[in-house]
């Protein structure tokens, strides 16, 4: 009985195990969609080191009880430029009334992502944060309408096709910097004062040309043939087709909201995580079953008879 209670007391860790995230100077970092907030203890990011995030990643939340950040150091959450749209095409000369492909519009710019810090800093170096909505898509050029000319029986020439509105521009993802200096030799106004932030809006992508008419015939004689003999005959020249309408720019996003403002608590509390809940949990178990194994010990030691001499 005291093997199995002392292999209970075994699973209990004599402390909660510690998160940190170290990103190395220099070194490229990704977020995946599984770190869209992170609760740690240690958060240090050398000089020059860049962080990105990955497709889907929407939000990224970093709550941190001792931060430690070096210079140069970049978050980029900015949003992806939309695609540009196809032109229009062309339509082949001699085709009467045939014309020109509008373009395509453009598709909007991505939002950036929202960044909210919660940092207990102990040293910043300098950090910029790049949050910015992605920029619309050129709108896509209207094709030109079908030529004519003196090979052409056509009367008029086709129409140019329209050009492909511009996409909009994406919204700039919210910023929030909340941070409690423990430094011992700087304030916390100071090192934020190395701190850069943009959230601005996408611009909206520019609309497309407008594609041109077709051009028409000039006026010209033919020579026909009769049962009279052969006579000369006045063919009046084709109309010029008219010229498709430019596309209209897109919209710019409206820019993310910034915050940056000093925790007023004298710690930063983080809420704990499930795997702390699920921890706290088990080793409420264990000691109740270690009580139940003493118990049992009790009652087995005073069952037993006493020893004659």
């Amino acid at each position: 009985m005291k093997y199995l209670a002392t292999m209970a007391l075994a699973l209990v860790p004599l402390t909660s195990m510690a998160t940190d995230l170290t990103i190395p100077a220099g070194q490229a970092y990704l977020v995946g969609v599984d770190q869209q907030e992170l609760i740690l203890d240690k958060l240090n990011i050398g000089d020059d080191a860049r962080i990105s995030f990955a497709p889907g990643v929407n939000s990224w939340r970093v709550h941190a009880r001792l931060a430690n950040i070096g210079k140069n150091v970049v978050i980029d959450g900015r949003g992806s430029a939309g695609q540009n749209g196809a032109p229009g095409l062309t339509a082949p000369a001699c085709d009467e009334f045939v014309d020109g492909q509008p373009g395509e519009s453009g598709q909007a710019g991505s939002d950036g992502v929202e960044i909210r810090l919660q940092l207990a800093l102990e040293s910043l170096g300098s950090m910029e944060i790049f949050s910015a909505g992605g920029d619309g898509g050129l709108g896509g050029a209207g094709g030109d309408g079908a030529d004519l000319n003196t090979k052409c029986d056509a009367e008029v020439a086709g129409e140019g096709g329209n050009g492909g509105d511009g996409g909009e521009g994406g919204r700039g993802g919210d910023v929030t910097f909340l941070y409690q200096s423990v430094a011992k030799t700087e304030s916390g106004d100071s090192m934020v004062s190395r701190l850069s932030i943009n959230a601005d809006g996408g611009a909206g992508g520019e609309g497309g040309d407008a594609g041109s008419g077709g051009a028409g015939g000039g006026g010209h004689y033919v020579t026909r043939k009769s049962l009279t003999g052969s006579n000369r005959k006045w063919v009046a020249g084709a109309t010029g087709g008219l010229a498709g309408s430019p596309g209209v720019m897109g919209s710019a996003g409206k820019p993310g909201r910034i915050l940056v403002d000093q925790l007023i608590t004298s710690t930063v509390k983080a809420v704990p995580s499930s795997s702390e809940v699920s921890l706290k949990a088990l080793q409420r178990e264990i000691a109740s079953l270690r009580q139940r194994i003493e118990k049992l010990e009790a009652q087995q030691g005073a069952e037993q008879p006493a020893k004659s001499d």
